[in-house]
């Protein structure tokens, strides 16, 4: 009698314990049913339902924490730093993204950049609604949409509901998702995006924040239709919900990645009531280290190192031309102070005579010319690595000379980062030299120079900005054919040559005792190479069809040529 009490006190207790499972997961269907026998429970069938929100911003929603989607968030895969296109190349449109939303592939692919959509390559990359059809599997699509253009381009083998807004789309959407038999469901809103271009774009803007309110609560209506329906627990669902572009941004440019460009900065949500919480941070173009090799140039008697062109009659600037140099400059001894030592010039004496120099006045630096009184930049003697950029203005109505570090036109107090220029002429017979110029300043420097360029051409501001700490410069340069002279010298470690790689300047010999640096540095205006991986890891706009073929038991082929990935949520374990 005892042995069997105790059978009959577990089976209580397990029932129990299946009881309160039930009821502490509110978002889960009951899923004690799907434990009968297989001859017992029809088939389950894969769905998907991918809401694309134009004008939708990452950052807004992380900060605004919409109720649902926030809600939604805690069995699903969220990023607020996704990508709409992990290029710069092109001003990304909503259009252009929902090309890339259904179709798999980027616009240099799919042809969309911009707001047309007859350019679409259909007959090489067709949409989903398109590629299930043409594989037989007997699924069926459906298209919501106030849009003609996404209607007429976009939904060709879709049934297509169009509505005259985003609540004639929700009310329609609702409907047939309650009681529709399509696999595969696309809801578009843009009441979003038509709310920012009026009011603006932000978490302090009050009607973008009422439009994101209201697209929230949409959703939640859209997803609440599919529980309603008399299938679902035989149902097995995936919920997309992203944007089209994102934002609008008014905000200073500091990342000129393409994470830096708010709207291509979207959101992503993968929902599923299987999957648990899985929050994919944006990485920090700030992470990425400047790393390579600099030459080391020191001053002092028997110990002065100095590299020339061979070539004299290079770089002469004349009188009238415009001109950008740009290099990065290091102290290696942070915190000294050097009396007007120069370290780039193209002078026979420096402070005398046709020609410039740059220089070092303390911990700041100047350029001194015969063409303008001195401009300085700020101090930079912090033993980090900095770029500075010269610009000689001489074509315009307003003739200057600018200097720049790491992208600002600041100076140290008392002094003036532009000057107005005179009509000399800055031709010389002296080679162009970096480090010591004999006679000049004190012997105590010791600093490290590399990515040295010369421009025919006078910067604009903000392409000093957005250029000025580019490490590494190649032929999609978008100013290469303006360069006349760069030598990078990461490569030349261990050399007596600057090796110049446009070839249209000479190689620098270096002479006297040369070391090398050697460098790995986070420098925060530096911009090194990125791989793609670094714009993989977040989901981009392409991935999404790749996400959605496989949960639809779709094999992707490789002869489709989709440029996106698959991503892994984390899966809810109910039961072995």
């Amino acid at each position: 009698m005892k042995k069997s009490f105790n059978v009959y006190n577990k089976i209580a207790v397990g029932i129990v314990t299946l009881l309160l499972f039930g009821a502490c997961n509110k978002d889960f269907p009951n899923l004690l049913q799907n434990f009968n026998e297989a001859k017992d429970s029809p088939e389950t069938r894969d769905k998907v339902l991918l809401v694309i929100v134009d004008g939708l911003s990452g950052s807004a929603v992380q900060d605004l924490e919409p109720a649902n989607l926030t809600g939604f968030t805690r069995n699903g895969l969220v990023t607020y730093g996704s990508l709409a296109d992990p290029t710069t190349d092109f001003e990304v449109t909503n259009t252009s993204v929902a090309a890339a939303l259904l179709t798999g592939v980027n616009s240099v692919k799919n042809k969309v950049n911009a707001d047309d959509l007859s350019v679409l390559n259909t007959a090489e990359y067709p949409t989903i609604f398109s590629q299930l059809k043409s594989i037989g599997t007997g699924r069926k699509s459906t298209l919501f949409t106030s849009s003609d253009n996404y209607a007429n381009y976009l939904g060709k083998d879709a049934v297509v509901a169009k509505g005259a807004d985003d609540k004639a789309v929700i009310a329609s959407a609702v409907k047939n998702l309650s009681t529709d038999s399509a696999d595969f469901n696309v809801v578009h809103l843009a009441q979003v995006e038509q709310v920012g271009r009026e009011y603006g774009f932000g978490k302090t803007v009050p009607q973008y924040v009422d439009a994101i309110t209201q697209m929230d609560k949409q959703v939640k209506e859209l997803v609440e239709s599919l529980k309603a329906r008399q299938s679902y627990t035989h149902e097995n669902w995936l919920v997309v919900v992203t944007s089209g572009k994102g934002a609008t941004s008014t905000d200073p440019v500091t990342d000129f990645t393409a994470f830096g460009d708010a709207k291509r900065q979207t959101y992503t949500l993968m929902y599923s009531p299987k999957f648990s919480r899985k929050i994919l941070p944006r990485p920090s173009a700030k992470d990425i280290p400047f790393a390579g090799n600099a030459t080391r140039y020191t001053y002092a008697s028997n110990n002065q190192v100095v590299s020339k062109l061979d070539d004299l009659s290079k770089f002469n600037m004349g009188a009238g031309s415009d001109w950008t140099i740009t290099l990065f400059l290091k102290y290696n001894i942070s915190g000294a102070e050097y009396i007007y030592p120069t370290f780039f010039s193209k002078r026979a004496v420096g402070f005398s005579g046709a020609g410039w120099n740059m220089f070092l006045e303390y911990g700041y630096w100047g350029v001194n010319s015969s063409i303008a009184v001195q401009a300085f930049g700020p101090n930079i003697n912090d033993g980090e690595w900095h770029a500075l950029t010269t610009v000689i203005k001489r074509s315009g109505s307003q003739d200057s000379l600018y200097v720049f570090t790491d992208g600002t036109n600041a100076a140290v107090s008392g002094k003036v980062s532009q000057v107005t220029v005179n009509t000399n002429n800055l031709d010389n017979t002296a080679p162009l030299t970096i480090g010591y110029l004999g006679n000049d300043g004190n012997t105590s420097p010791d600093i490290s120079i590399c990515n040295v360029q010369i421009y025919n051409r006078a910067f604009t501001f903000d392409e000093v900005k957005r250029y000025g700490g580019v490490t590494h410069i190649d032929q999609t340069f978008p100013f290469w054919n303006d360069l006349q002279g760069y030598w990078p010298g990461y490569d030349d470690v261990n050399t007596a040559l600057l090796t110049e790689k446009t070839g249209r300047a000479g190689n620098f010999k270096i002479k006297g005792p040369v070391t090398w640096t050697s460098f790995n540095e986070l420098v925060p205006f530096f911009q090194p190479p990125i791989s793609d991986s670094f714009f993989r890891q977040v989901p981009n706009a392409v991935d999404v069809p790749f996400m959605i073929y496989q949960w639809l038991g779709v094999t992707v082929q490789s002869s489709w040529k989709l440029d996106g990935k698959s991503w892994s949520p984390n899966y809810t374990q109910i039961r072995n």
